[in-house]
């Protein structure tokens, strides 16, 4: 039960627009009273600091920001896996993870719980501004769609987790929740997207979740419960409905302004605006060496011809990044490429011991990036992952239809990328590992590895595998599937006479 939360609220906290004297007049537990919630004002305020958990994340600028893992410290999820490598995430990533961890451990439990209590109190309180009624939906749609997000981030870690749709306050009930059973938390989460594909604007997205952001989610929920059928369907009304394409303006172009202005492609982000939000991307990613993708990752990458390079005649040696698919070097920096202003990479130099530093979602090109304020937006869906799991989805109801192949080989075929089509005639247990290794690639360092292999119980197949720079394997006990909630938590639930709040197991 995340206890030590519902002692507060956090709007005030979050709303930089704010004047420190509206702070003295509202104090974070009173936002529910006559002083608030009476305009349409009100309910956008209280809308955008829900919508700032979204750009929470990694800034070497405020210590009161979440750790790595979130915003544009999304990447560091994928150091989990077998495509990057960091320090900060060492722990979980070689299987001691414990409930006294810290760090994305109980980050992820926390960081949750602090957006679903606030969309909990916009939600018990946006009916007392008055509003039509399709205009107070879609308020509700956005602030349901939230909590549903984070509860299937929660669901997905944790398993079993506290469920509550109302406002937690300092009553005896709120004190006592149990962790409900993860199916009932499923139920909960396919109600709020349900709630939100039906009732927001069926629109492009232009940083309010629409009707399609929230089909993009009931997809991704359908493919971890293996619900194949409704998966396809889901995925198939956003390609039908014709809101969202791919990008045109270049692979890279999706993770750099201007780029990112009126996207096509983009459906869900955490949207930054210098100088009130912005994020440390171009430091943190360029000049540190605490995030590092790796070889496991590099080596997958096809040549041109669409063969690996332990097949293709066009793979040299001597030259490993030549003729290669074009998103290696979109997304990964490589020994002896530019940046920082015209100085070549030379990993030794920057500790980056694995070899390779990230370049997705990174302006490389500038000389000076320390104190900077980068103001890319951070991606968490886009539409090529959504014919991606169109094409997994279909293939595993039904084998490879030529449908499968026009999803993938459209993804393949972007602009600026331009990989030769999948081969025809290839079964359905080829299209599922060609399908997997097109994510890899398309989603490399977006934060979605980690999910992926969770929902394809490839987790512990292909994490005790991974040697890292440092020449140790990595491990993977069985129990890591879920995670152990905060040990605070379970100190908490002990001083409040809660037995019905219990540790994950194996914990």
């Amino acid at each position: 039960m995340k206890l030590s939360f519902i002692l507060f609220l956090s709007f005030a906290v979050l709303l930089g627009s704010c004047s420190k004297s509206f702070l003295d007049k509202n104090p974070p537990d009173q936002l529910s009273s006559a002083n608030f919630w009476k305009t349409q004002a009100d309910a956008d305020q209280a809308l955008t600091s829900i919508y700032s958990y979204l750009i929470q994340g990694y800034n070497y600028t405020s210590s009161t920001n979440t750790g790595q893992g979130w915003g544009s410290g999304t990447p560091y999820w994928e150091t989990m896996t077998d495509n990057a490598y960091s320090g900060a995430f060492g722990t979980m990533a070689t299987g001691d993870i414990e409930p006294t961890t810290g760090t994305i451990q109980s980050d992820a439990y926390n960081t949750p719980y602090k957006a679903i209590q606030d969309c909990n109190v916009f939600l018990a309180n946006i009916t007392r501004i008055p509003l039509d009624q399709t205009t107070l939906n879609r308020y509700i749609g956005e602030a349901r769609f939230i909590r549903g997000y984070y509860y299937f981030l929660l669901e997905q870690l944790y398993g079993d987790v506290v469920l509550s749709l109302r406002p937690l306050g300092k009553d005896s009930a709120s004190y006592k929740l149990p962790r409900t059973p993860k199916a009932v938390v499923i139920d909960s989460i396919f109600a709020d997207l349900n709630f939100a594909a039906a009732n927001l604007p069926n629109t492009a997205y232009t940083g309010h979740v629409v009707r399609g952001t929230a089909l993009g989610y009931l997809v991704k929920l359908d493919l971890t419960l293996q619900r194949w059928s409704d998966a396809a369907a889901a995925a198939q009304t956003i390609m039908t409905e014709g809101k969202f394409s791919l990008y045109t303006g270049g692979y890279r172009g999706l993770f750099l302004k201007p780029g990112q202005n009126n996207n096509p492609e983009i459906m869900f982000s955490g949207r930054y605006q210098i100088p009130n939000a912005y994020s440390p991307a171009d430091y943190l990613y360029t000049y540190s060496s605490s995030f590092q993708p790796v070889s496991y990752l590099v080596n997958d990458y096809e040549c041109t011809d669409g063969l690996p390079i332990s097949s293709s005649p066009l793979y040299k040696a001597a030259t490993p990044y030549n003729n290669r698919d074009p998103r290696l070097l979109a997304t990964i920096l490589t020994p002896g490429v530019l940046y920082k202003g015209g100085i070549p990479f030379v990993p030794a130099q920057l500790g980056a011991s694995a070899g390779f530093l990230n370049k997705k979602g990174v302006d490389s090109t500038r000389a000076t990036v320390i104190g900077t304020q980068s103001d890319q937006d951070w991606v968490y869906l886009r539409y090529a992952d959504v014919l991606l799991m169109y094409a997994e989805a279909q293939n595993e109801a039904g084998g490879p239809s030529p449908d499968v192949y026009s999803a993938v080989n459209a993804v393949r075929a972007r602009a600026g990328v331009n990989m030769p089509p999948l081969p025809g005639g290839i079964s359905q247990d080829s299209m599922r590992i060609r399908i997997r290794h097109e994510r890899r690639i398309e989603l490399a360092l977006e934060g979605q590895r980690y999910f992926d292999l969770k929902r394809w119980r490839l987790d512990r197949v292909i994490i005790p595998t991974i040697k890292d720079p440092s020449g140790a394997f990595r491990t993977f006990p069985l129990r890591d599937t879920l995670w152990p909630v905060p040990q605070a938590e379970m100190d908490l639930a002990r001083t409040y006479n809660n037995p019905a709040f219990t540790q994950t197991p194996g914990y």
